[in-house]
């Protein structure tokens, strides 16, 4: 089972991978009204990291979708503050469903998955090798 391990691990990845790229692509299929929102609030999360203590960062922001007001956090944090609060954000709102969003022009979701398509590539490779020379 352990000569597997590579090819295991390289498969999730790729899943991932692809998980991630057709999420993000509905996501920008789906976001197509141009809003600018606000940075209203921060929410801190506190995670242990390697020292033992540490924070994440995640933007709350509001923007108008309409006649509607919407205020949504952020999925995604950071360990340092990525925006500051009454910082504004262009963005693109999906209009059926006013609290979905893209920050416009942020490609950091399409980098994370093809960072984890070509780890789960290599791992695959290299796992095909192991059991082959074995």
């Amino acid at each position: 089972m352990q000569k597997f391990g590579c090819l295991i691990v390289g498969i999730i990845f790729i899943g991932v991978a692809v998980f991630m790229y057709f999420k993000n692509s509905n996501l920008v299929k789906n976001c197509t009204v141009d809003a600018i929102a606000t940075v209203v609030d921060m929410r801190e999360d506190f995670t242990a990291d390697s020292d033992g203590s540490g924070y994440m960062y995640y933007p709350i922001i509001e923007y108008q979708a309409g006649e509607n007001k919407v205020e949504v956090e952020m999925s995604t944090g950071s360990s340092t503050p990525a925006y500051r609060i009454n910082e504004k954000i262009n963005i693109l709102y999906n209009p059926n469903k006013t609290d979905e969003f893209i920050i416009k022009g942020d490609s950091t979701s399409n980098i994370i998955s093809i960072v984890f398509g070509v780890l789960g590539l290599g791992l695959f490779a290299y796992g095909v090798v192991i059991v082959l020379k074995k």
